[in-house]
């Protein structure tokens, strides 16, 4: 278990080979040998305190992908979620996952879901005043994302009694890294709570700090990457 308050930033996922079927069920036995994810802090409108409400992310990789699931818990009648087009459900709930796949710690690759799976990406390159999106920007302490890249992933969503459950699986195919035989990506996992108008972060991010993905946590030890054949 890493907790993001109390530091433990530095995630070893387990590299696993098995099939899984994206399902928003994280019912495989697989999920119980996955990393997990806990501690989010408030980020915005101010940050520094506990979140309010408990999120769980729990991920590993296969050969060919990064997997995560997330249980996010909420009181009974909160969470907004409607099926819509991609890119444009962020007056939902939603989940972010914030990827620096290429060491720099300037460009992080986003993926983001709604309760119901429903789907959103883009790139932040800090200091290159894009274009916004919905991911928030500079009022939120953080450049704007732009939405324009539209990255190949799977999700599937669905609410619960306890709030809801998503499921993304990212391919290798989809990110760009380096050749080295071992990689550290930084990662952040956003959780956007429309009913409070609040944003969770599980890597506790100060909106003063200077860089926003400088404050990211890592992804540690990755290895034997497969991408596939990868065409533009």
């Amino acid at each position: 278990t890493y907790n993001g308050r109390l530091g433990h930033l530095d995630v070893a996922p387990p590299r696993i080979q098995a099939e899984i079927v994206v399902d928003g069920k994280l019912d495989e036995p697989v999920w119980g040998q996955a990393a997990r994810l806990t501690g989010f802090s408030l980020y915005a409108p101010v940050d520094g305190r506990p979140a309010s409400d408990s999120t769980e992310v729990l991920v590993w990789y296969s050969a060919k992908a990064m997997h995560f699931g997330i249980r996010a818990f909420a009181e009974p009648g909160t969470v907004r979620a409607s099926h819509g087009d991609r890119d444009k459900s962020y007056t939902d709930d939603y989940i972010g996952i914030f990827l620096a796949t290429l060491g720099e710690r300037r460009q992080a690759t986003v993926f983001a879901v709604n309760p119901l799976g429903v789907q959103g990406d883009g790139i932040v390159v800090e200091g290159a005043q894009s274009g916004g999106g919905g991911f928030g920007g500079v009022q939120d302490g953080r450049e704007p994302t732009d939405i324009s890249p539209d990255y190949v992933f799977q999700s599937k969503g669905e609410l619960t009694d306890f709030g809801y459950v998503v499921e993304v699986s990212i391919p290798f195919k989809s990110l760009q890294f380096g050749d080295a035989p071992k990689q550290s990506w930084g990662l952040n996992i956003i959780r956007k709570v429309q009913s409070r108008g609040e944003e969770h972060s599980w890597a506790p991010a100060k909106r003063s700090a200077a860089s926003y993905i400088a404050q990211f946590g890592k992804l540690t030890d990755l290895q034997s990457l497969d991408r596939g054949l990868v065409l533009d």
